[in-house]
């Protein structure tokens, strides 16, 4: 069985190598070759370059296409990669099926799935189109990202989102697409080893993981902790780095960041802490939130639709209802009463282990391929 991945739209090996996520996304494919008789081709938006990154997995094939790309101008490196279906496509003659990473791109391995007669599943992490909208994007990306998702839908054989929020919204936003195959399936953290999460340290400190962008609310975290002894550290890079800096200083909160982290020694780094913040007002289903209570952490997460999938108040975790709830009240309930916190420490991490391993996810992952080939 030999499948065909495509990266995220613009994405490639070296981005996931520098971002720190190589480690980690690749472990699905990964255990996938090594325990069952299939092959990979990986479709990249790099260079030669990607070979080598990717060398050392022997059923992991690479096909890099960044160098049909090459403009400034995005207008034009869409219209480039509307042609690279037709440039590659003896190349993946032999392939028995097409999966996207991302829905960001789906539009290369539709046109291939016309050109080739292959089966294709589109993988969504998270609701393009949605975010789009909470985001307050231009009219004309917001339509492009609907008509994208619609195309998806119809042309899909079998259309996977990560949360139930996203099934039920995307039902309800396209109920005029009737018997069209949409299933959940999850993120997954692979769990190893004990948790190594001390009681006795960092009872002031809060950690975030994640772009250092408006979505992720950084700045209304460091309002919300104003006036305390809390520190924020944060992991992660993006545009409003030194604008979160300066607003920190203003608001005399002190805040570390530590750059990105390759996957393992990000793993290590949740389990020096004990409270986890999720701070945006909307998400998909995060892999970081998944990691962080994997080791341990109790996370402190901003109620919204698809979080609250994951995180029960005061059962696993502890949900803000809105923006002025005090975190700096719920630390000093939780440093003031250990074993509420360790009973919460623990039940997030067996939520984790029960719901969202990585040994599930290649269960599911191995019958989605052979369901669609066997047709």
């Amino acid at each position: 069985m030999h499948i065909a991945l495509f990266f995220t739209y613009e994405v490639s090996a070296k981005d996931w190598l520098a971002t720190g996520l190589l480690s980690r996304e690749i472990q699905l494919y990964k255990q996938i070759s090594n325990n069952a008789d299939i092959e990979f081709t990986f479709i990249t938006y790099g260079s030669d370059e990607d070979f080598q990154i990717l060398s050392d997995y022997k059923k992991i094939n690479v096909l890099p296409i960044g160098n049909y790309l090459t403009s400034q101008l995005k207008i034009t490196r869409f219209l480039k990669s509307l042609i690279i279906p037709f440039r590659i496509r003896k190349e993946l003659k032999a392939i028995d099926l097409l999966k996207t990473n991302q829905l960001k791109g789906a539009w290369i391995p539709i046109i291939l799935k016309l050109l080739l007669k292959k089966q294709l599943i589109i993988r969504t992490g998270y609701d393009l189109l949605d975010f789009a909208i909470k985001e307050k994007k231009s009219p004309v990306k917001i339509l492009f990202y609907y008509l994208l998702t619609l195309f998806s839908l119809l042309c899909a054989d079998k259309y996977l989102v990560s949360s139930k929020n996203d099934l039920n919204s995307l039902k309800k936003r396209f109920n005029f697409i009737k018997n069209k195959k949409i299933e959940i399936r999850h993120n997954w953290v692979n769990i190893t080893g004990k948790v190594t999460n001390s009681h006795d340290h960092r009872k002031q400190e809060l950690l975030m993981v994640g772009r250092l962008e408006s979505q992720k609310n950084y700045l209304n975290v460091i309002s919300n902790i104003s006036g305390s002894n809390l520190t924020l550290d944060i992991i992660g890079e993006g545009s409003l780095k030194e604008s979160i800096s300066d607003f920190a200083k203003q608001k005399n909160v002190k805040v570390n960041f530590f750059g990105t982290l390759d996957h393992i020694a990000l793993l290590q780094k949740y389990a020096e802490y004990k409270y986890y913040v999720l701070y945006s007002q909307f998400e998909g289903h995060p892999k970081t939130l998944l990691e962080a209570m994997s080791q341990g952490c109790v996370p402190l997460v901003l109620n919204n639709e698809n979080i609250s999938e994951i995180v029960k108040n005061d059962v696993n975790g502890i949900i803000l209802e809105k923006e002025s709830d005090s975190i700096l009240q719920k630390i000093e309930d939780l440093n003031n009463n250990t074993k509420n916190y360790e009973r919460l420490s623990g039940n997030a991490r067996s939520f984790i282990l029960k719901s969202f391993s990585l040994e599930k996810s290649i269960e599911l992952e191995i019958k989605d391929y052979s369901d669609l080939i066997q047709k």
